[in-house]
């Protein structure tokens, strides 16, 4: 088996994958293939009998470059919340379950191992899940638990470290400082996906444990860097890298990031080693009705609150237009943001000097870092680039004409698209101007990639 090409041994592969494994494999390498997941119904029920089989054949152990730790058995009709049903009764209870603490345990037998995927369920407490079951965190944080373990004898045996971490479905909690730092130790390519139980908002406490705590653990080494969310970053908390360095990243991907400030996104362009920097969906903020019971601690700084006449949120009728800087707590009523994707390419050029590849477009996880098929829209200016925050939820529904609104946008709000700072026709007023700006930073990255 050792003497058989790579390519053949990927067309044998193939034909014992499932349908969703199938679509992870990338570029015909056995060592993108072998990583078949470590839990299954199949492999529940049997004690992980197949997987440590599958391990103890030598010249199989010898080539496997990746492994794949599904915490939950898949089940293709629960989508990404995977089916908790086989799990021990003492795993739930009480963190134990020896079986598969000993299944983690054998990837200290791969020599060459170098990259590891743990795959969470996307279902976490206190999301309404129709009935599902969600992870708990207490699990969650055990599993972890046991691969730093795994990993730590792992370094101890063999002398060596994996390079490659992929969290997916990484619930918005933080994790106590010693585990978050010796999950991380000597990693370079970090590629998170975060999911959330709190009607997908992060918890208050998730972004500064992320820009404190676990991307300065490993911002000395990092080569390459995935962050990815649901409309996360600016509201209800946002997320700073202000003061994060990252002296050797070659790459960032970044996914629905939702960009409230220029300051906010300026950690970004202090990278100055980029080389390729991808942007998935993400999105500048432009307007933000102030309710009632919002009460977020948002920083609006360089907003300025507007004033038209329609009838406000507090129920008083403004006849004037007027916009003001805020200052103090913020007032019920209307704010909005002049940063364009205009500027924020023009300054993506001018202050990441090597950089040589750039992607704005859409998107999802599973078609950027899992290789699903689909059309990316590689290079093409996305038309949801900007997004309102009305009523605790963000849409674009107000840039469009009226009559092409959903049916829940409340009626009386920017109808006119002659009123100064109104959403109405943004998408049409910016078009020129963003897709001016960034064809000109596409074509500054050929050029550096021609050499020229």
């Amino acid at each position: 088996m050792d003497h058989i090409p790579n390519e053949i041994l990927s067309h044998i592969f193939s034909h014992l994958l499932t349908d969703r494994e199938k679509q992870r494999l990338h570029q015909d390498r056995i060592d993108c293939i072998l990583p078949v997941r470590l839990q299954s119904k199949k492999t529940v029920v049997d004690g992980f009998r197949s997987w440590k089989k599958l391990l103890r054949t030598e010249s199989i152990n010898a080539v496997v470059r990746r492994v794949a730790i599904e915490t939950t058995p898949w089940d293709p009709e629960l989508g990404e919340g995977g089916d908790l049903e086989w799990w021990p009764d003492s795993w739930i209870d009480h963190g134990v379950w020896h079986e598969f603490d000993f299944a983690i345990i054998l990837i200290c037998n791969i020599p060459n191992l170098n990259s590891l995927t743990v795959r969470f369920s996307t279902l976490c407490a206190g999301e309404e899940n129709d009935g599902l079951e969600p992870e708990p965190t207490h699990v969650r944080e055990r599993t972890l638990r046991i691969i730093e373990r795994a990993l730590r004898m792992r370094e101890t045996l063999r002398k060596t470290s994996i390079r490659e971490l992929v969290l997916f479905g990484f619930e918005d909690t933080p994790l106590p400082k010693d585990l978050t730092q010796n999950l991380l130790r000597n990693i370079e390519r970090l590629h998170i996906s975060f999911t959330y139980g709190d009607h997908q908002r992060e918890k208050p406490e998730f972004p500064p444990y992320l820009a404190n705590t676990l991307l300065p653990s490993v911002s000395e080494h990092l080569v390459e860097l995935t962050l990815a969310g649901y409309f996360w970053g600016s509201i209800t908390v946002e997320f700073n890298g202000k003061g994060l360095s990252f002296p050797c990243l070659k790459s960032l991907t970044l996914e629905e990031y939702i960009i409230l400030r220029q300051d906010q996104y300026d950690w970004v362009l202090e990278q100055r080693s980029l080389i390729d920097l991808k942007l998935y969906d993400c999105k500048i903020a432009t307007h933000f009705l102030v309710g009632r019971l919002e009460n977020w601690g948002v920083n609006l700084n360089g907003w300025e609150k507007l004033t038209e006449n329609f009838t406000d949120v507090d129920g008083s009728y403004h006849s004037s237009i007027s916009s003001t800087s805020p200052s103090g707590p913020l007032q019920l009523g209307w704010y909005t943001s002049d940063l364009r994707w205009s500027s924020m390419f023009d300054r993506i050029h001018e202050n990441l000097p090597m950089l040589q590849n750039f992607t704005f477009g859409s998107a999802s996880w599973q078609n950027y870092f899992e290789h699903l098929p689909k059309d990316t829209n590689k290079d093409v200016l996305p038309s949801e680039r900007y997004q309102t925050f009305y009523h605790g939820y963000w849409s674009d529904d107000w840039y469009k004409p009226v009559n092409k609104r959903s049916p829940w946008v409340e009626a009386g709000y920017f109808e006119n698209d002659t009123v100064p700072g109104t959403p109405l026709g943004l998408y049409l007023r910016t078009e020129l101007p963003d897709r001016r700006a960034l064809e000109k930073l596409m074509e500054v990255t050929r050029k550096r990639r021609d050499g020229k």
